[in-house]
């Protein structure tokens, strides 16, 4: 099936549209059945995550991945959208944790030109990484039939799979763009706005996909949960932005001199207050970093900080 999928096909036209779907050519794939929809419509960013966000409570355990499990990249389904006249596929892949149970996998929604693009830079930044890799050409026809959608599908996990094996690959900024970067500034577009519990939604997806793709630690982990953590704040989502600030805090150590830390733990106090947890020890804290010459008088508040604050653009 996959040869079929490989064949020389030229350029992929707008204008050629199989619009029945053929869903007797389902097939099994890496851990789950694909799935079709044909939808008309494109939901907003914040409805495609809000579905696998369980905002109402966070599992103990989450926290960045251990080096001893691997990354899992699913597509499980994949649906027809409409917009401006234009129709497309849209596939959703699960990123998860192996082995183990994932009780909150990441989800991206990505079509075909998006994987296309990233291999494309790929091959161009690195040639001899890609070699022959076998990526699906474009397709004069039949592009919304379950069979090519099914073989494109197995062919973007590969591919994904691959691209994170690779070092170079994996921590590329390309990558990141790909996999989180475009949601981190969608959600800053909406803060500006003042919709933090959409940006909230988004954020915590990120987050879900950061915790298993990057090292524990990572600075990009750390943006991501100060930028959550003030925006459900903001919402007055006290709860649970105190149980994303504890995870933030475990690893803060690594970034005291960052200009988010003395923000994040002048608001931590407040949060731990509000649930009723101790607060002494960040009290603590912030008393030793102000002997250690860190200013903590006078700080803009987290919220403000990141407001004005460009996404990092780092992998």
């Amino acid at each position: 099936m996959l040869g079929r999928l490989l064949a020389n096909n030229d350029e992929e036209k707008a204008s050629s549209l199989d619009d029945d779907f053929d869903d007797s050519g389902l097939s099994e794939i890496v851990g789950g059945k694909l799935t079709f929809n044909d939808g008309e419509n494109a939901g907003s960013s914040v409805d495609k995550f809000r579905s696998w966000s369980n905002v109402s409570g966070i599992p103990s355990e989450l926290s960045p991945r251990k080096s001893s499990q691997r990354v899992i990249f699913e597509i499980v389904s994949a649906k027809t959208v409409t917009e401006a006249k234009k129709k497309y596929v849209s596939y959703t892949v699960l990123i998860k944790r192996a082995p183990g149970l994932e009780t909150q996998p990441g989800v991206l929604e990505r079509r075909y030109s998006d994987f296309l693009n990233l291999f494309q830079i790929f091959k161009k930044r690195y040639p001899t990484l890609l070699g022959d890799f076998p990526f699906p050409k474009k397709a004069l026809l039949g592009n919304f039939t379950a069979d090519v959608i099914t073989e494109r599908s197995v062919a973007f996990q590969h591919f994904l799979a691959f691209s994170y094996s690779v070092r170079e690959l994996r921590q590329s900024l390309e990558l990141a763009e790909f996999l989180y970067n475009r949601e981190i500034q969608e959600a800053h577009s909406m803060m500006k706005l003042g919709q933090f519990e959409d940006s909230s939604v988004l954020l915590e997806n990120v987050y879900f996909v950061q915790e298993k793709i990057l090292d524990q630690g990572h600075f990009s982990i750390y943006y991501t949960l100060c930028v959550l953590i003030a925006c459900l704040n903001a919402v007055d989502n006290v709860t649970e932005a105190q149980k994303y600030a504890e995870i933030a805090l475990s690893f803060a150590a690594n970034h005291e001199r960052t200009e988010l830390t003395v923000p994040l733990l002048v608001l931590a106090v407040r949060l731990w207050w509000a649930v009723g947890k101790d607060k002494k020890m960040l009290e603590t804290r912030l008393q030793e970093m102000k002997y250690a010459g860190v200013n903590i008088d006078k700080q803009p508040t987290l919220l403000e900080l990141v407001l004005h604050r460009e996404c990092p653009l780092k992998a």
